[in-house]
C-alpha cells in the first residue's frame, strides 16, 4: 500500500507537470481500524478519497449515469487505481468515528483534487462510456464565491443552506479577516447561482452582489427583518465587534 500510495503521488507531480487540463472534485474516503497489518488506514482512506474524487469527474463525463452497474462500468474503465488520475490534493478534513454499517471505528478522510479531466476523457471514450455532449470544464472562479464583509455565522450558515437547497455542494475554503469564501460544486456556476441567491436570498438575509474578486463572484450579506418585524439591521461581524 505505501509503495503504491507513494507511486501514485509521484504521478501526481509528473502529470501536473506534463500541464494537463485539470478540474476540481472532493472525494471521501474511508478505512477500518485499526486496520491490516502492514496497511496504514490513512493511507488507505487517502487512496479511497482521490478514487472517490475521480469517480465523482467520470460519472459526470459520462453523463450522470446511476446504478450499480454504472458504477461498476465506470471503475472498470478507470483501472485498478483511479487515483493516478489526480494531478493535487489537499486535505480538507480527518476524523475517527464508529462505522455506520459494521462494528468497530473507521477513519474518514476528506479531500479536494485537482483531477486530469482529459485523461479521465480518454479512459471513458476507450470504454465507450464518454457522453456525446461532455460539458467543458468551467473556470476557477466559477467554483467559488466570495462573501465580503465577513457575515455573522448564522447569515453564513443561512447562505450555505440556501446554496444546498439550490443543489450546490458547499464547503467553506477559507476564512479571512474580511471576507469568506465557500467552494462550490454541482452543474450551476457560481455566477448563476449567485443570481438566484440575489432574487431569492436565504431567509432573513439579503444578497447584493459586489463584483468580481480574481474571477470569482462576490456578494454581500445583509440582514432583514422578518414582515411587520423591526427594521433591518447590518450583520453582526467581528470586525464590527473590535
Amino acid at each position: 500500500m505505501r509503495r503504491a500510495l507513494a507511486a501514485g503521488l509521484l504521478a501526481l507531480v509528473v502529470s501536473a507537470a506534463a500541464g494537463a487540463q485539470s478540474v476540481r472534485s472532493s472525494g471521501v474516503g474511508t478505512a477500518p481500524l485499526p486496520g491490516a497489518p502492514g496497511v496504514p488506514p490513512r493511507a488507505a482512506a487517502l487512496e479511497a478519497a482521490l478514487a472517490n474524487a475521480v469517480e465523482r469527474v467520470a460519472a459526470e463525463l459520462a453523463g450522470g449515469a446511476e446504478g450499480k452497474a454504472a458504477e461498476a462500468a465506470l471503475r472498470e474503465a478507470l483501472g485498478p487505481n483511479p487515483g493516478r488520475f489526480a494531478l493535487s490534493y489537499r486535505s480538507v478534513s480527518e476524523i475517527e468515528r464508529a462505522r455506520a454499517q459494521a462494528p468497530g471505528r473507521e477513519i474518514a478522510v476528506t479531500i479536494e483534487a485537482q483531477v486530469d479531466r482529459t485523461r479521465v476523457e480518454g479512459a471513458l471514450r476507450r470504454a465507450g462510456l464518454l457522453a456525446e455532449q461532455a460539458a467543458p470544464p468551467r473556470a476557477d472562479g466559477a467554483h467559488r464565491i466570495v462573501v465580503e464583509p465577513l457575515p455573522s455565522w448564522p447569515a453564513l450558515t443561512a447562505l450555505r443552506r440556501r446554496l444546498e437547497e439550490l443543489g450546490a455542494e458547499v464547503q467553506l475554503e477559507r476564512v479571512e479577516p474580511e471576507r469568506a469564501v465557500l467552494a462550490i460544486e454541482g452543474r450551476r456556476s457560481a455566477a448563476s447561482l449567485v443570481a438566484v441567491l440575489v432574487s431569492a436570498p436565504p431567509p432573513g438575509v439579503a444578497v447584493q452582489r459586489a463584483g468580481d474578486r480574481d474571477g470569482a463572484p462576490a456578494i454581500r450579506l445583509e440582514s432583514v427583518a422578518p414582515e411587520g418585524g423591526d427594521a433591518a439591521a447590518p450583520i453582526d461581524t467581528p470586525a464590527a465587534k473590535r
